[in-house]
């Protein structure tokens, strides 16, 4: 995470939310997620899905609740697999990579999968990888206006700085928080 507060929330008497991350592969989804749960940078192939938790209080001491965050491999031989872990979501992040502008072209594809499943779930949009400033093939007009195609906020990332992490989770955990208290 970007510092060393803790994230506090306003949480019902809910155990847990469940939040999916998707995404192409490689542009970040795990190391985003690692850097956020574990607070430490991790690079490894995610092979179908990874699932981190994270404890989470609220200014009452004893409201624990946990966020759990399915990250999902964005491989083509994972797709029909990647359709069972949907259910459930509470909020979803798509991730792209700003240096790699095919990422941003495929999220069409990926809103249609995910809306199959799950039509009303809010959602983020990520741009990660904004530390390579020098490689930059996606600006955060563009992500901007692709979020607001999604009703969505937008958040340009670093998983390898933490800049913007922190910032995007809470914000996919109070859509989660939100979206749950609303359908329960």
């Amino acid at each position: 995470m970007a510092n060393d507060e803790e994230i506090l929330f306003e949480i019902p008497h809910f155990s847990q939310y469940k939040i999916c991350i998707v995404g192409d592969g490689l542009v970040g989804k795990t190391q985003l997620v690692s850097v956020f749960t574990d607070r430490s940078f991790e690079h490894k192939p995610t092979a179908g899905a990874d699932i981190s938790f994270l404890k989470l209080r609220s200014g009452d001491e004893s409201k624990t609740t946990t966020a759990i965050f399915w990250d999902l491999s964005g491989q083509i031989a994972f797709d029909k697999v990647r359709k069972l872990f949907y259910e459930g979501s509470h909020c979803v992040v798509y991730v792209m990579d700003v240096s790699r502008k095919s990422t941003v072209l495929s999220l069409p594809m990926w809103v249609k999968e995910v809306k199959k499943s799950l039509p009303n779930t809010p959602a983020i949009l990520v741009g990660n990888k904004i530390d390579l400033k020098d490689q930059r093939e996606v600006t955060d007009e563009t992500g901007l206006k692709f979020a607001d195609k999604l009703h969505a906020q937008y958040f340009p990332t670093s998983a390898v700085t933490n800049e913007g992490v922190g910032t995007a989770f809470a914000s996919a955990i109070r859509r989660a928080v939100y979206y749950r208290d609303s359908i329960e």
